[in-house]
């Protein structure tokens, strides 16, 4: 057998888990009766083979529209998957979109892509397909420039299209109106780059756009003066004041500036009172602390100073009313400039925003109130607080904060410690040193410019940030003219991790500054820091530093700035539990702007706003924030090309994908929804070019091959779960990247740049740029394959339920056959399915210098005929040279047979191909949906096969194997080996045919050659087995070519050929061989050579026989009597290549006609062209009708050839099955069951009284005889309780003639014991338990295969097709009783494995 045999156990699982795609043959078709021919399979130089249709587009009445052959192609498939041709683009013109809108009963199809005319309607870029009248129609003018994506908005009528054009309605967006079939203006203006999709929001309320583009939005550089919605970001907003808080503007929000009690820290004031309770200054640093007096009736002074630089954009200060004392008013200088700060504050009494300088008031209503430098934010190293007037004996402070810009981090870790409980703080890795220069605190790392990595250098700033908002961060870097490094300055890695949940965004800056210098590093939200999550920033230096001009890379940093921006998902902190009061009608004092990157939302509550200029923050989304982070990572990555190609929303929430990435955070995909955020593993490790959702799962398709970091295989697809944040591959994925997804309910639609697909268990399937994954079964449907790729899908919603699809395509098929196909029946109407596992590559078997490609057509067919393939051929015979064969274009399955390997149906391929990296060649082996091959390989073309035995014999066009021979090998199925020492046929030359005499030691070879090693034997030649030698039949043939064989005669006493060669001096085409007295006859004359023969059931005087006439290039099919050709054929037009003749059975009767008996037909296989009919590749005759039966396809779209129709019953029956009426069979029944109960009664009755009787007569039965000893036991199983029965009861009752009723008698003599099976012995034959009777059961065909290595004693393997016939089914529900009737083998089998 193969080289590798496949573990039984494992192969069975396979198979099972396997089953192969079929299609059933429309009503309309004559119904073979496949399954009594045993395993059927067609092979042929196709790559698709479908039942013949009217409406295919090789049929001559179909008005089908063909593929384009240089344009892209734009058809329909429908729910049974017949597909039809709607139009395609000029020559070069590209579909890229399609989208199916439900305005019409039927429905318009939108088309959009880079075309100037499609089904010869002029329209520039986009078009419309009215299914309604099937006319293409353009959109007014069309768009001047590419169009990339279309979304049809049904319920608003509108249908969006988005690419790169310029329109007077807008830039690379435009909006078409369905309902006034004209350009709408687009609401938003356009966008300012490139769109590559849009998609519906999830409320259906917005529309998305994705794309190369960016908008802008408006900021606030003082945005804490600002009242009200700032922004709609993606966090909420709380404030942060303490319940009864005077805030101005978004005061409330800002995290207080740590006064870190380890940097040099002092509280200084005074005077202060006489108590001691009151008098410690230290209490104004943190709220809850205490109270602190001033001396009574004397203004006072408050300074609180650090050696560091302290940060702040205002105060926060609490009256401290203690025994009728407050302070009145104050004011506040900055050290050590000495500035006396403007500040500005909410007046509670005027309700208006106010401004002061030395006396600002101080209310008693409220515990704190807060006061904003109006000049912006300040450094300082000292803030001093003078207390002017007072109420009562003097003035009293609770605290006083100083106000951050939003929050501060220092690098070092001392400064970030105070009294107070909320702290920031530092982690680092490798050797940091903690310096000073001036007033400035920061730290700093050396490494090696010779080994950088071994520093592992990183500092992580982990700040407190008291308020939820949006923030620009900035990276505090210390300059380095004052610290005197300039010379080992270099870049840092950066990664802000703002949001729980959420995404990482790095960047690289360079720290070579000369002046104390702010760099901005992230601009969005950040969460507020809890038990739970802390918002970080971390500096490292990089695998690649800048180059420094010194020896040492340096790395500082002072600390880490979060400046305020606005708010999030808040518009006041009056909404919050806080109950702190927001200032009203303030002013902005100077604006800034943020931009977001390739993704816009524009909710239709917004209808008229300008995303070419700048947009107010009231129309951000949390969209918007996630193109806020990807234009930060963009400008930080310094791309050029990145793109958002895919949106999809589902639960609220948007997941984006495209080309982008983020090292170290995310890949190609995020999500937006309450956070932006990376999915697992940082998402996929390619491009992103579609997305959709199919029930709870997002679904991602594009050119990626797994995840980012885990390394899931995906192989350019994959399904997210978003509940359980994880990913998983759709079965084994495609070949080629995926480039559109469309979704019909639980079918997810994929196209794309692919040829095949995967499934679950491993098995391959071609496709080409089409395939349909069901997501109910987690694995592929069959959806056929389609000749090219497909660049776009839509899906109709009317009652057709199509799929639109297009793409540069050049045809199609339902089913996806690499070279071979199996044909079976059930229930009376026959199925195509593919051979499951038989994938082959596109390289054959073929030597180089022998492959070439054939031109087909009927008016060059005089010009082959003239031809001759041999050249000493040619030079030798006088008859004229037969036509070439079809072209056997790999892949191509030319040859077939099948062996049992034990209880195993193993299929032989032979042919012009190759698979598994070029280890099977020319000849492969299908069992259990696995290929195997023989080593060496077979080099050549394999033309023809047969079993003998466990010999394979290989016959073919220049075929070898290295070391064993040429023109004819032989390969022992049963060792796995090459037998040698055959003579050689010659290494030129092509045998056609290979076919052992039945009962005999005979194999007869027919094809080109000339001589089998040193003997003279052309065109044909003997084999004989057992003595290992070739003899020449007769001496009749000289010289020619033989194409096909067949025997005639009950004993196969003759064999019959069919060609062009030299009998006895003369030219013939058919002719006789007698093997009785080894001598030739011609049969009659024929038009031309002969390219095929068929012996109808051995009948020496009914043969059918093709070819072509040499006067005229006219195709003949002609029918021999015994005395004389008649011609059978008006139908078959020039052109036509008929490759092979078969008798095949029929399901049903047929009126006869001419000379081919009711119960059968004849399959003409080949490469066929019916006048008035069409084209087929096989078509079957009743003796004077045709009926085109099947037609393949090629690669190309083009019409395939078949080469081989082969069959596992070499002496199968063609009677026609009859079956009674199923209400006849109902009452049958019943009177059977009846009768066998009644029976059963009574042998239970008997044996019962039998029994009694035998015991009374037995006597006492001693102790030790009660345990069995000797005895034989319980029955093993219910198989042998079956068999023990049937043969038992069945055969007494059943059985005619005294024989049986001694058998009776005998109690039971013909009963086989425990462990014994009616089949065990193949050679039992016909002459099984039930030879002889009168009732022969129940025939039927298997419904699956029952086989494999786990059958038990008394199981009879059969295979799914098989004729079966049921001689008891009454003894068991689950197992029945049958017979083989074409071994006469007899065994149980599974009752559910029966039709």
């Amino acid at each position: 057998m193969p080289r590798n045999r496949p573990v039984r156990a494992a192969a069975l699982v396979l198979a099972v888990a396997s089953p192969a795609f079929a299609t059933s043959a429309p009503s309309s078709l004559p119904q073979v009766a496949w399954s009594q021919m045993g395993s059927v399979a067609l092979g042929g130089a196709f790559s698709g083979l479908d039942w013949w249709s009217s409406s295919s587009s090789f049929s001559s009445s179909s008005g089908s529209q063909p593929f384009s052959t240089d344009g892209d192609t734009l058809f329909a498939r429908d729910a049974s998957g017949d597909v039809a041709v709607l139009g395609s683009t000029n020559s070069g013109g590209l579909v890229r979109a399609l989208c199916y809108a439900n305005s019409t009963s039927n429905g318009t199809l939108y088309i959009a892509g880079t075309f100037s005319s499609i089904g010869s309607t002029s329209a520039a870029n986009i078009a419309a397909y009215s299914l309604d009248t099937a006319t293409f129609s353009a959109l007014g003018s069309g768009l001047l420039g590419p169009v990339n994506a279309l979304f049809c908005d049904n319920a608003n009528g509108e249908v969006w299209a988005g690419g790169e054009f310029n329109a007077s309605t807008g830039s690379n967006v435009a909006l078409w109106s369905s309902g006034s079939a004209a350009w709408q203006t687009v609401p938003f203006g356009g966008l300012n780059g490139v769109v590559d999709t849009i998609e519906s929001g999830a409320d259906g309320r917005s529309v998305i756009f994705g794309g190369a583009f960016t908008t802008t939005y408006l900021g606030s550089s003082s945005a804490i003066l600002v009242n009200g919605t700032i922004g709609s970001g993606n966090v909420t907003s709380v404030s942060s004041a303490s319940a009864n808080t005077t805030t101005t503007g978004n005061s409330g929000y800002l995290t207080p500036f740590i006064y870190a009690t380890g940097a040099g820290l002092t509280v200084t004031a005074g005077p202060s009172a006489s108590d001691a309770q009151y008098s410690n200054p230290d209490v104004l640093l943190c709220p809850g602390a205490g109270t602190w007096m001033a001396a009574d009736n004397q203004e006072a002074a408050i300074d609180i100073t650090s050696t560091s630089l302290m940060f702040g954009t205002g105060v926060r200060v609490a009256n401290g009313l203690v025994d009728g004392r407050a302070t009145d008013t104050f004011c506040v200088t900055s050290e050590p400039d000495g500035t006396l700060l403007n500040m500005t504050y909410y007046n509670t009494t005027t309700k208006q925003n106010e401004t002061c300088w030395y006396d600002c008031p101080l209310s008693y209503e409220v515990e704190a109130q807060d006061y904003i430098f109006t000049d912006g934010p300040r450094n300082m190293t000292s803030l001093h607080v003078v207390l002017h007037t007072w109420d009562g004996a003097g003035s009293a402070l609770d605290w006083i904060q100083l106000l951050s810009e939003g929050a501060y981090v220092s690098a070092v870790a001392a400064n970030n410690q105070g009294s107070c409980a909320a702290n920031s703080s530092v982690g680092t890795t490798g050797s940091w040193t903690s310096e000073r220069s001036g007033n400035q605190s920061y730290l700093s790392a050396t490494a090696s410019t010779s080994d950088a990595n071994a520093a592992d250098l990183t500092l992580t700033l982990y700040p407190h940030i008291a308020s939820a908002a949006n923030y620009d961060v900035y990276l505090v870097v210390p300059g380095c003219d004052a610290i005197g490094d300039c010379s080992g300055r270099t870049t840092v890695d950066v990664e802000v991790f703002p949001l729980q949940g959420g995404l990482r965004y790095t960047s690289t800056v360079s720290e070579n500054v000369e002046f104390n210098t702010n760099i901005l590093v992230y601009s969005g939200p950040v969460d507020a820091s809890s038990a739970a999550f802390s918002p970080t920033v971390s500096v490292a230096l990089p695998s690649s530093p800048a180059a420094v001009t010194g020896s040492t890379y340096e790395i500082v940093l002072e600390g880490v700035q979060f400046v305020f921006t606005g708010l999030g998902n808040a518009t006041s902190s009056s909404s919050s539990s806080t109950n702190a009061t927001t200032a009203a009608n303030s002013t902005t004092a100077g604006n800034t702007t943020q931009v977001a990157y390739g993704v816009f939302e524009w909710n239709r509550a917004n209808a008229s706003v300008n995303a070419q200029t700048t947009l107010t923050n009231t129309t951000e989304t949390a969209l918007t924030q996630l193109g806020f982070a990807l234009e930060t990572a963009y400008r930080a990555a310094g791309a050029s090309d990145w793109s958002v190609n895919a949106v999809a929303s589902y639960n609220g929430v948007v997941y984006v994908g495209g080309d982008f990435a983020a090292s170290g955070n995310y890949s190609n995909v995020v999500s937006s929804g309450g956070s932006s955020a990376a999915l697992a593993t940082e998402g996929l490790n390619g491009t992103v070019l579609a997305a959709a959702v199919v029930g709870k799962y997002i679904y991602f398709g594009g050119d990626f091959r797994a995840t980012e970091t885990s390394g899931t295989s995906l192989a350019h697809l994959a399904r997210y779960d978003p509940t359980a944040s994880a990913w998983a591959a759709l079965a084994g994925g495609v070949d080629g990247a995926v480039t559109g997804l469309a979704v019909s309910g639980t079918d997810l639609v994929v196209v794309g740049n692919f040829s095949s697909v995967t499934s679950a268990n491993g098995s391959t399937s071609a496709t080409g740029g089409y395939a349909v994954y069901d997501t109910s079964v987690s694995d592929w449907a069959a959806p056929g394959v389609v000749y090219g790729n497909v660049s776009a899908a839509a899906i109709s919603t009317s009652s057709s339920a199509s799929t639109f699809l297009a793409g540069r395509v050049y045809g199609s098929a339902s089913n996806a056959v690499d070279g071979v196909a199996t044909l079976t029946d059930s229930n009376g109407q026959a199925s195509i399915s593919t051979l499951s596992g038989a994938i082959f590559g596109t390289t054959g078997s073929a030597p180089a210098m022998h492959r070439r490609a054939w031109a087909r057509r009927a008016g060059d067919l005089l010009t082959r005929l003239n031809s001759v393939l041999d050249r000493s051929l040619m030079a030798r015979a006088a008859a004229p040279a037969l036509p070439a064969l079809p072209a056997a274009v790999a892949p191509a399955v030319l040859a077939g047979a099948f062996y049992k390997n034990g209880s195993t149906a193993v299929t032989i391929l032979g042919g012009n191909f190759t698979a598994d990296s070029d280890a099977i060649e020319g000849v492969a082996f299908s069992e259990n949906s696995a290929l195997d091959g023989t080593a060496p390989v077979v080099t050549g073309v394999v033309r023809a096969l047969d079993v003998v035995g466990n010999a394979l014999y290989i016959g073919g066009s220049n075929i070898s194997v290295d070391g064993v021979g040429s023109g004819l090998v032989v390969y022992d199925l049963a060792t796995g080996s090459w037998a040698t020492g055959i003579p050689s046929l010659g290494s030129n030359v092509t045998v056609n045919a290979v076919r052992a005499r039945p009962d005999t030691n005979t194999v007869v070879a027919a094809g080109t050659f000339t001589n089998a090693g040193s003997l003279n034997c052309a065109a044909v030649c003997l084999w004989d087995s057992s003595s290992a030698q070739w003899s020449t039949p007769g001496s009749g043939i000289s010289s020619g070519e033989v194409r096909a064989i067949g025997y005639a005669g009950s004993s196969y006493d003759s064999v019959v050929v069919a060609g062009s060669f030299v009998l006895s001096g003369s030219a013939a085409h058919v002719a006789s061989y007698g093997f009785s007295n080894a001598s030739w006859s011609a049969l009659g004359t024929l038009p031309g050579p002969a390219t095929a023969l068929a012996v109808d059931n051995l009948n020496a005087s009914n043969i059918f026989a093709a070819g072509v006439s040499t006067a005229d290039a006219s195709v003949y099919l002609s029918q021999w009597d015994g005395a004389s050709w008649t011609a059978q054929n008006s139908t078959l037009a020039a052109g036509s290549v008929v490759t092979q003749l078969a008798f095949v059975p029929m399901e049903s009767e047929h009126a006869a006609r001419g000379a081919i008996e009711s119960d059968r037909m004849l399959l003409v296989s080949g490469e066929l062209y019916l006048s008035g009919v069409g084209n087929a590749t096989a078509a079957l005759f009743d003796g004077a009708e045709w009926y085109p039966y099947l037609v393949g396809t090629t690669s190309d779209g083009g019409l395939a050839a078949s080469a081989s129709l082969f069959w596992s019953d070499a002496s199968f029956s063609f009677h026609v099955r009859h079956y009674l009426a199923r209400g006849l069979v109902v009452l049958v029944a019943i009177a059977i069951a009846t009768g066998l109960i009644l029976l059963l009664v009574l042998l239970i009755l008997l044996g019962t009284w039998l029994a009694r009787r035998a015991e009374r007569r037995r006597g006492p039965v001693a102790l030790d005889e009660k345990d069995g000893a000797g005895s034989d036991g319980d029955v093993s199983s219910t198989h042998q309780h079956v068999l023990d029965n049937v043969q038992a009861a069945l055969a007494q009752t059943l059985a005619v003639g005294a024989g049986a009723g001694a058998g009776a008698a005998a109690g039971g003599a013909g009963r086989r014991t425990s462990g014994e099976s009616a089949y065990d012995d193949d050679d039992e034959g016909a002459a099984g338990l039930y030879a002889g009777t009168d009732d022969e059961g129940r025939e039927t065909t298997m419904r699956y295969d029952f086989d494999g290595p786990e059958l038990q004693p008394g199981e009879m393997s059969m295979r799914a097709g098989q004729r079966v016939v049921v001689l008891d089914d009454e003894q068991s529900d689950e197992w029945w009783y049958a017979r083989d009737p074409a071994t006469g083998r007899e065994g149980v089998v599974p009752a559910s494995y029966v039709w």
